[in-house]
């Protein structure tokens, strides 16, 4: 009986209830996921990886709930464990995109075995042991370890965009690197799209296109960087149309990189755009402040030499949009002090990186240091400012740290929210809006938060 209503709950769940919000586009996700168990509390879900059960949790909780409690007329609970075994599941775990487009030829399935002499073009210093993860790339970083740990079985194409300089090169290589470690018998290919064009115009050139097409469609993973720069010429992006679906009919893992999205490569071909929205598209954003502290101290811990925070904290809050910028400038301190024999300082780091006219940061402000503040100003504990009482004498200091964590530290919505209780990003935006909003109201309040910021700012 209990497997009769798990099956009719999930096959519901699965077709979406459009009577419950957010629950439209959950089928992709939800399809990935096998149902294990129902209790008179709890629906409990198997998944593959972290990213999926991370994607649920954040994404569909909610609304499952909500949908469960309408269904069973109490309140549930939704719960996902992982089960790494079900990335070998033979059945597809995503829909079919309609009819197929004309091929060029029968698909090349290379056969597993011992590997052959392949150049791969992979770089073995890019890892996913040293990409820092922020909450900027946090995302990225998650669905690029899932298709490593599980290629062509998760996200298929894996798409990547960013600026340049922000690590989607790092994640490509560390993809491959990963599979290679664990499938040494796969062929994997990382290259870009101006080599892919510049290949094919010297194979048609040298009447070579076979050999051309052998090279690209009998691989097991097509790594391709800068797909932004593909020809507009028919023949090149023909070419690549193919390759794509070879290799996508076949089964074989493919990751793509751009500055942009999909939808924005005014330069390729409307077919071409829309395959690349067949898998997962993720994008990174520039880091912020405690992610760029996490890059350098990284690099000196490689180096195996000492950078003081106060100088860590003074080329992050400096070089803001750019992870090369970043690297380029701790490269020149540390030379900098190699060559003078000069310990690294402030002075030096300053003098160092003199044609970027670095700004001194006068003092780090932390959320601790504001939290402590607030606390001791309102005259209330520290545990109850970051508990969940929910009294006014202790609600509005709360709201008033928030408010201040935000204007004058570089963390993200869901830190401070964590660091406040564990509160979610949307109660920092509440609280932020709040104090806004008062503050224009009543023009003593404004002036006790500048009084806040000045004190803090020292």
């Amino acid at each position: 009986m209990e497997n009769d209503v798990l099956s009719s709950l999930w096959e519901t769940l699965l077709n979406g209830d459009q009577s419950i919000p957010k629950m439209s586009g959950c089928k992709k996700w939800l399809s990935q996921a096998v149902p294990h168990s129902l209790t008179e509390d709890t629906l409990l879900l198997d998944v593959m990886n972290d990213f999926t059960k991370e994607w649920i949790i954040n994404n569909y909780k909610e609304p499952i709930e909500a949908f469960l409690k309408s269904q069973f007329n109490r309140p549930m609970t939704l719960e996902v464990e992982i089960r790494p075994d079900l990335a070998n599941k033979e059945e597809d775990l995503f829909p079919d995109h309609g009819a197929a487009a004309p091929k060029a030829q029968e698909p090349i399935i290379s056969k597993k075995g011992p590997r052959q002499d392949f150049s791969s073009n992979l770089s073995p210093k890019y890892v996913f042991e040293n990409f820092v993860i922020g909450n900027s790339n946090r995302f990225a970083h998650a669905a690029s370890k899932a298709v490593a740990e599980a290629p062509a079985k998760v996200y298929n194409p894996l798409f990547l965009y960013s600026d340049s300089g922000l690590g989607k090169t790092h994640l490509m290589n560390a993809i491959g690197n990963k599979i290679h470690q664990d499938h040494p018998e796969m062929k994997i290919l990382y290259t870009s799209s101006e080599t892919f064009t510049n290949e094919l115009i010297n194979s048609i050139q040298n009447n070579a296109t076979e050999a051309f097409r052998n090279k690209y469609r009998n691989i097991d993973v097509l790594l391709i960087d800068d797909i932004q720069f593909l020809r507009k010429k028919e023949s090149t992006q023909e070419e690549f149309f193919h390759t794509f679906e070879t290799l996508y009919k076949a089964e074989k893992q493919i990751i793509i990189s751009s500055d942009r999205k999909p939808s924005e490569l005014d330069t390729l071909e409307e077919r071409l755009k829309s395959r690349f929205t067949w898998g997962l598209i993720a994008d990174i954003q520039p880091p912020d402040l405690e992610t760029r502290i996490a890059i350098l101290k990284n690099m000196a811990l490689k180096d195996h030499i000492s950078v003081p925070d106060s100088v860590t904290n003074l080329i992050a809050s400096n070089i803001s949009t750019n992870i090369r910028e970043l690297e380029g400038a701790y490269t020149k301190v540390r030379a900098y002090s190699q060559f003078s024999n000069e310990p690294i300082t402030e002075e030096l780091a300053i003098e160092a990186l003199k044609d970027l006219n670095l700004t001194p940061v006068s003092r780090t402000i932390t959320i601790e240091a504001i939290q402590q503040y607030i606390a001791s100003y309102y005259n209330i504990t520290l545990n109850d400012l970051l508990s969940k009482k929910r009294t006014a004498n202790i609600t509005l200091p709360r709201q008033i740290g928030m408010y201040l964590a935000r204007t004058l530290t570089d963390l993200s919505l869901p830190r401070i929210g964590e660091s406040f209780g564990g509160r979610d990003h949307t109660t920092v935006l509440h609280a932020c809006d709040k104090i806004l909003s008062k503050s224009k109201e009543k023009t003593e309040f404004a002036k006790e938060i500048e009084k806040h910021i000045a004190h803090l700012k020292g």
